[in-house]
């Protein structure tokens, strides 16, 4: 089974953690439909909190990943503690889709940081 994964942080190309996306298919860089707060708060990469409708429209990259891929970076996120996954609408390469994105799973005061349209 394949699955369409949004990242926004250091899952992006570049960043440490994209080894994690070896072997995935890039489909392009991609940009949440709705806004999303994105912060970064006492740490070296970014947290997407789940309040749609507030902050920025979040631009990011859009990958095809098969199920191990998506456990690794379940992994990684320490989800479901750390991180949760949802569905979410993104555009990419001028098309609406659904990707699984991992947004912060733990109450944060984040209306008191910049929210981040990109990292």
């Amino acid at each position: 089974m394949r699955y369409r994964l949004f990242v926004y942080g250091t899952l992006k190309s570049g960043f440490s953690n994209h080894i994690f996306l070896k072997g995935a298919k890039f489909l392009g860089r991609a940009q949440t439909k709705k806004r999303y707060p994105m912060i970064v708060a006492n740490r070296p990469y970014p947290y997407l909190i789940d309040k749609e409708g507030e902050g920025e429209r979040v631009y990011g990259e859009l990958y095809e990943v098969d199920l191990p891929t998506l456990k690794r970076i379940d992994r990684l996120e320490e989800y479901p503690l750390y991180y949760k996954r949802k569905e979410i609408e993104v555009e990419c390469e001028g098309r609406g889709q659904k990707a699984l994105c991992y947004f912060l799973n733990r109450p944060v005061p984040y209306r008191k940081f910049k929210f981040l349209k990109e990292f």
